[in-house]
């Protein structure tokens, strides 16, 4: 217990900064001892949860950098095979017309041998050839 050496003789005596001073000032060290320790406490548990936050803040970060980079691989790996199709495509489509300009072409031969074979108005003749002859019959009057 704390005694006071002198009785107080004024009514309610006040510190400059308007709280009443403690009756036992070893009371009140022990006390600002005390909320001093609470306050050392709680700081403490605040750095450590700050520090567990940095760490996960780390991991959080590590692993958007990875997506990152696995979003621009897949990226890079999409466009890779766009174009692959987009080639073959091409591919076939070249094919596909070279094809059909030479089926054109083809026709196009096959109507004109057609058509000079069988002019309009001329009328032709096939003579047989006998067998045994290696030679083409004569044609027309010969000048020998």
């Amino acid at each position: 217990p704390c005694v006071l050496p002198f009785p107080r003789v004024s009514a309610s005596p006040v510190s400059p900064h308007g709280v009443p001073p403690h009756p036992c000032p070893q009371a009140g060290l022990a006390r600002c001892q005390r909320e001093a320790e609470e306050v050392t406490e709680l700081m403490r548990q605040n750095v450590v949860r700050a520090l567990e936050r940095e760490g996960h803040l780390e991991q959080l970060q590590s692993r958007a950098q990875d997506l990152r980079h696995a979003s621009e691989a897949f990226t890079r790996s999409t466009r890779r095979v766009t174009r692959q199709q987009r080639r073959g495509q091409r591919r076939w489509r070249l094919v596909a017309l070279g094809l059909g300009l030479f089926l054109l072409l083809l026709l196009g031969l096959g109507l004109a041998l057609g058509l000079a074979q069988t002019r309009p108005g001329t009328s032709t003749v096939t003579v047989p050839t006998p067998r045994g002859w290696t030679e083409p019959p004569p044609q027309g009057p010969s000048d020998n």
